[in-house]
């Protein structure tokens, strides 16, 4: 089974594409589609329902309530149905607190930007909640 993977909060170039790969090293994971802006992005999660997002905060971001943009990208996709999972990318050397409080098993987690093998994990942990037709209930 492939999970597909949307984007968000990402630029077009090298960022973009280093990102894109080390997702698909894994054949299965498949990025299906990536976003810039948030209205974009929660155009494309409606139509594609992709398994899980990665959503890129901004540097700096303290909590997601003080980004508009980023809160309406989380809020939309995980109000799909099924919910997609969500990988929070973070510049931060140090996740904030008010960040760290939206980890859910299995469902949400937070990766440092440049930790492929962090990222890997949240995947693989999301794609098995996933495939287990249960993506948000522990078993």
């Amino acid at each position: 089974m492939v999970m597909t993977v949307l984007v968000v909060g990402v630029p077009d170039g090298e960022q973009l594409e280093l990102l894109r790969s080390g997702i698909q090293r894994n054949p299965h994971f498949q990025v299906v589609s990536h976003a810039h802006d948030p209205a974009v992005a929660l155009a494309h999660a409606r139509v594609l329902l992709p398994d899980i997002t990665v959503l890129a905060l901004p540097a700096g971001l303290d909590s997601i309530d003080s980004d508009a943009g980023v809160l309406r990208v989380f809020r939309g996709v995980r109000d799909l149905d099924p919910p997609s999972g969500v990988v929070l990318r973070t510049a931060a050397t140090r996740v904030p607190r008010a960040v760290s409080g939206l980890m859910v098993e299995g469902a949400v987690h937070i990766v440092r930007e440049g930790d492929h093998e962090a990222l890997t994990r949240a995947l693989r942990t999301i794609g098995l909640r996933r495939a287990s037709c249960d993506p948000d209930e522990m078993p």
